[in-house]
C-alpha cells in the first residue's frame, strides 16, 4: 500500500535555532532519507520553502484569482513530505515516527487510493532540472463532500480531465510526480512526546477544503507555476496552493 507522510512543523521554531542546530536537523533528515531509500520502497519526497513564499490560485466565474500566502493559517506548517510503499499502515506509521520533526511537530499519514492509469504517479525517468527551471509543488485543496454527491459518470469525467492535464505535463517534460490522496476519514497523525509515539485519527487540521493531492513540477518561474495551477480541474471548485521546493541536495 502506498502512503504519503506529510510533515507539519512550526516554521517559527527554526528561526530560533542556531546555525549549528539547523545544520543538525538537516543532517538528521539526510540520514532518514538515505535509510528510507535504502529499503527500495521510497517514492517521491521534497522539502518546501517557507509558507511566506506560498501563492493561492482559484478560478471563479471564469476569472483567475491569485493571492499571496498559504491555503490555511495553522499552528504548524506543511514543510515537506515522503511518499512510500509500506507493507501495512503500521509500517507507514513507524516510518512517520522516525521523521525528525515527529518530535515537536506532527506527521500526517495519508493513504493513496488506486488511480486510473496515467493520472498521476512518479516520473521514473526524471532528468536533472532543465537549465533555468525551478521545482514547485501544486497542492490541491477542495471539499471532499463534493465527491460524495457525484455520479460515477461525473467522477469519470473529472478523472479524464486530470489524465489529460497529467499527459500534458509529461509531454512538456515538466512533470516530476503527482498523487491523489485518500479521504481524510482514513488519515492518521503521528507525533513523539516524551519519547513515546502518540497517534490520533483524522487529518492534521480541520479546514473548509481538504488536501486531496498534489503535482510536483518544473517551471521557469512562479508565473508559469501559477499558470499550471490554473489548469488543474479542482481550481474551479477549490484552491491550488503553489509552493517552491527547497534544494536539499547537499544532504542527500
Amino acid at each position: 500500500m502506498h502512503y504519503v507522510l506529510m510533515i507539519h512543523a512550526a516554521e517559527s521554531r527554526f528561526a530560533t535555532l542556531s546555525k549549528e542546530q539547523g545544520e543538525g536537523i538537516m543532517q538528521a533528515y539526510g540520514k532518514y532519507t538515505k535509510d528510507l531509500f535504502a529499503t527500495g520502497r521510497a517514492g517521491d519526497c521534497a522539502a518546501l520553502e517557507p509558507t511566506r513564499t506560498a501563492t493561492q490560485v482559484r478560478i471563479r466565474d471564469g476569472k483567475r484569482l491569485v493571492q499571496d500566502g498559504p491555503f490555511a493559517e495553522t499552528r504548524e506548517q506543511l514543510g515537506g513530505y515522503y511518499a512510500i510503499d509500506a507493507k501495512s499502515e503500521e509500517e507507514a506509521l513507524e516510518w512517520a515516527a522516525k521523521i525528525p520533526d515527529a518530535e515537536g511537530g506532527t506527521i500526517e499519514v495519508r493513504a493513496l487510493p488506486h488511480m486510473p492509469a496515467g493520472a498521476t504517479a512518479v516520473n521514473e525517468k526524471l532528468n536533472p532540472a532543465p537549465e533555468g527551471q525551478k521545482q514547485y509543488l501544486l497542492l490541491i485543496y477542495e471539499p471532499e463532500a463534493r465527491w460524495e454527491k457525484m455520479s460515477q459518470a461525473e467522477m469519470g469525467a473529472i478523472f479524464g480531465r486530470y489524465q489529460e492535464f497529467s499527459k500534458g505535463l509529461k509531454a512538456s517534460g515538466q512533470f516530476i510526480a503527482g498523487e491523489r490522496l485518500d479521504t481524510i476519514k482514513k488519515a492518521k497523525c503521528v507525533s513523539i512526546a516524551g519519547g513515546k509515539r502518540v497517534l490520533r485519527d483524522g487529518p492534521f487540521a480541520e479546514t473548509r477544503e481538504q488536501l486531496g493531492g498534489y503535482y510536483r513540477v518544473f517551471a521557469k518561474d512562479l508565473d508559469e507555476a501559477i499558470a499550471m495551477a490554473a489548469r488543474i480541474p479542482a481550481v474551479e471548485t477549490g484552491t491550488i496552493e503553489v509552493r517552491p521546493i527547497m534544494d536539499t541536495s547537499a544532504y542527500m
